[in-house]
């Protein structure tokens, strides 16, 4: 195992309980009915005084309690917002494929900061979260502040991607979310990913879980969603913020050529490939992607120290 690496790349959980150490601030755990009506689930962290971050998880199973560790050297100065999105952890759940599109998730994360009484925040996260703050990036500007971007991919599904959903939906058609989500981590993660998990037996059940809180309906709309998105890419020529782009050499989608191409479309951007990473470097490699997001923030003013 790495150094940085957790048991279970891309199923790694936080507890519920805010971090212990010199850099912890626990604010705690909160939901809300937002103006647009959704009921959100988010978490938050840090310096309530500080420099406020959207911080979202990746898709499917993902949810916010995956994220906590990721900014945790920076709570002293930032005020940390990790949100379940739409169809993730605790907050709400749909049945149409449209109620999970791009539009409707970053809604949600704008009227989450109506909420908070935030006009602009610092905008990242891994995979869907990263190209979740991508799309705000590009159509509402105005909230965002910078962007982190880990594994995001604003290009249209690959057919490799979609020809595995083909193949594994009707586990999800028949009930069967643990038989989905095996072959979904044994693929993205790596065979022995999975079997590090399942030799945790607790975390393993927790996981699953969670997928449970959908219905079927509900998650097969979430992930016929994320395997008939669009080509976007072209959108991110409108971003304007400083945006800094975190790919990894090893992953297949984004892969390097497709993470190559998003960086090279935001105007202010810069980019990193962590050659041996996946699809989840702020899990496997987290103190290089944490150095990276320091010096970054520093460049920008969001980091005073």
């Amino acid at each position: 195992m790495k150094p940085n690496q957790d048991v279970g790349e891309g199923v790694d959980r936080a507890a519920a309980s805010p971090p212990q150490g010199p850099h912890s601030h626990g604010v705690g755990e909160l939901e809300a009915v937002l103006a647009n009506g959704v009921r959100l689930f988010w978490r938050e962290f840090g310096n309530p005084k500080g420099s406020p971050t959207l911080w979202i998880h990746g898709g499917s199973g993902e949810d916010s309690s995956m994220m906590v560790r990721d900014l945790e050297p920076f709570y002293d100065e930032l005020r940390v917002i990790l949100p379940d999105t739409r169809g993730h952890g605790r907050s709400d759940r749909f049945e149409r494929v449209e109620d999970y599109r791009w539009a409707a998730k970053c809604g949600d994360m704008v009227a989450l900061l109506d909420h908070l009484g935030i006009d602009r925040a610092v905008w990242g996260g891994n995979s869907m979260g990263a190209a979740l703050s991508l799309w705000a990036g590009a159509y509402h500007g105005a909230r965002v502040r910078a962007i982190l971007d880990i594994s995001g991919p604003p290009e249209k599904t690959r057919v490799e991607e979609v020809e595995f959903w083909a193949e594994h939906r009707a586990s999800v058609l028949e009930g069967r979310f643990s038989d989905y989500f095996d072959a979904n981590l044994a693929r993205r993660s790596g065979p022995e990913v999975l079997a590090k998990l399942k030799a945790r037996p607790e975390r393993y059940a927790e996981v699953v879980e969670q997928l449970h809180r959908h219905s079927v309906a509900s998650f097969l709309a979430l992930l016929d969603e994320t395997n008939d998105r669009p080509d976007w890419l072209a959108a991110c020529e409108r971003i304007a913020c400083p945006t800094l782009v975190i790919g990894g050499g090893r992953d297949i989608w984004p892969d390097e050529a497709q993470t190559r191409r998003v960086a090279a479309t935001i105007p202010n951007s810069s980019l990193h490939i962590i050659a041996d990473g996946g699809h989840f470097p702020n899990r496997t490699h987290r103190a290089e992607v944490q150095a990276l997001i320091t010096s970054f923030l520093r460049e920008n003013g969001i980091l005073k120290r």
